[in-house]
């Protein structure tokens, strides 16, 4: 799976300080040296103050948003509130 900048991402990498840690899929700050890898990117892991860490691709797991549809028993079951 291929990942890019602004992806969130869970690190479920087996043996790590960073197991179950979330993060953002970033951009490496350009050196000069071919920053880009097949095998990995850079994240930066939620809670270290933009501090970016290298993790494998296969140690990265894809977070998405979670939608939620109202239906129409969730609107008859909501208790209503009277103003008076």
């Amino acid at each position: 799976m291929k990942y890019f900048p602004g992806d969130r991402v869970r690190i479920r990498q087996v043996e790590s300080e960073y197991t179950g840690s979330r993060g953002l899929v970033v951009e490496p700050e350009p050196t000069g040296q071919g920053d880009a890898s097949p095998l990995g990117c850079f994240v930066a892991i939620d809670g270290e103050n933009g501090r970016v860490r290298p993790f494998l691709i296969a140690d990265l797991e894809l977070l998405r948003a979670a939608s939620v549809r109202r239906t129409d028993a969730d609107q008859d079951a909501r208790p209503e509130h009277q103003i008076g």
